[in-house]
């Protein structure tokens, strides 16, 4: 709450601001939190009324804001340095005030950017900004690089082997230290590392590819790319710049079947599978081949398993020039591959979530 020009500062305003920072910065609660230590709040929790707050406890409220600040947009808050001769005003501080009646000074030669208003101005700013990450604030992998599963040998006659599935887990350990809505030091646990994860603008990326040398295998392949990858995020799953496929956005029919799912990420995972992303085959004549991915959280909130389902049903050529012959996956040989990157804020003058742990519980195989 911002404070008028000529009153005083009370301590309960500097420990307001801390408090909301905290929130953002520190353990947090729900969909808000970063999981990071929060000295402002840790050094200077216990300021009374009978305290003078130093230009050294506003400075380190000072750095927690850019820290948030740098995650959200890449640039500091604009907030000055207080020199240690300053006091703090309203809108602005100063080595010395002049009284101007009563209770109500006035600052002599203001340094302007650095008062209680301002301070508050950016707190409320990154409370509003608090699911933005700015760009060079993350590591963003391709190429499945974090985890996945592959296979070279035969499959997808329809009347044999049609699908071929598997099954990898993300793991939140936690572990690391942080910082409580009380301003102490806390050790994160593995649903705090998830939610951390995910509240400071991590993603989750699931891919896909396949190679071969039949007209199968191509359309296989083409589909796969384009997906590109499928963004598990938040509060939604989305396909990434380029993709194309149906994901779970809150917008669109994702299997098929008339309704529109309702949107599907972290926060709306539940402890059975649900379908967060379906592709058809590319060609009019396998068509009837698709991808299909679904997730799934434990009971313990700190385990999300991915299931990948690949389909491929075509019956033969349907068009009367071919033979209606259905021939495998890999017929002269091939590879394929599903897997998992991520986009993991990174930061360690900002905010840096430690990397879950990787695990592939069913490698790609028959039913």
């Amino acid at each position: 709450m911002a404070v008028s020009v000529g009153d005083l500062v009370d301590n309960t305003d500097y420990t307001g601001l801390v408090d909301r920072v905290n929130a953002v910065l520190g353990n947090g609660s729900g969909q808000i939190g970063y999981g990071q230590v929060v000295n402002s709040a840790q050094n200077y929790k216990s300021i009374t009324s009978t305290n003078t707050i130093s230009p050294a406890e506003w400075n380190s409220l000072r750095t927690d804001i850019n820290k948030c600040t740098v995650h959200q947009t890449g640039a500091n808050s604009g907030i000055s340095t207080i020199a240690s001769t300053h006091i703090i005003g309203a809108d602005a501080t100063g080595t010395t005030v002049t009284r101007v009646s009563g209770d109500t000074f006035s600052i002599v030669s203001p340094d302007n950017d650095e008062g209680f208003n301002d301070f508050d101005t950016s707190v409320g700013l990154l409370e509003s900004r608090s699911s933005q990450i700015a760009a060079g604030q993350f590591d963003l992998t391709t190429g499945r690089v974090f985890g996945n599963s592959g296979r070279t040998t035969q499959w997808g006659v329809n009347t044999i082997n049609p699908m071929i599935f598997t099954e990898m887990v993300v793991e939140f350990e936690g572990g690391y230290t942080t910082t409580n809505a009380s301003g102490n030091s806390y050790q994160a646990t593995g649903p705090d590392h998830r939610r951390h994860f995910f509240n400071a603008g991590g993603e989750i990326r699931l891919s896909a590819t396949l190679t071969g040398s039949t007209e199968k295998d191509t359309d296989w392949g083409t589909m796969l790319g384009n997906m590109g990858q499928v963004v598990f995020g938040k509060n939604g799953t989305y396909l990434s710049t380029g993709g194309s496929g149906r994901a779970r956005d809150g917008n669109t029919d994702v299997d098929g079947a008339g309704g529109i799912e309702s949107a599907l990420g972290n926060y709306q995972l539940s402890t059975g599978y649900q379908i967060i992303f379906q592709k058809n085959g590319s060609q009019e004549e396998y068509a009837e081949n698709y991808v299909v991915i679904y997730a799934k959280r434990n009971s313990a909130n700190t385990r999300i398993t991915f299931l990948f389902e690949f389909h491929d049903i075509d019956s033969g050529d349907q068009t009367g020039i071919g033979p209606k012959v259905d021939e495998p996956v890999f017929q002269n040989g091939g590879s394929m591959q599903a897997g998992i990157d991520l986009k993991r804020p990174n930061d360690a003058a900002a905010v840096n979530i430690p990397e879950p742990l990787f695990e592939v519980v069913t490698e790609l195989r028959l039913t």
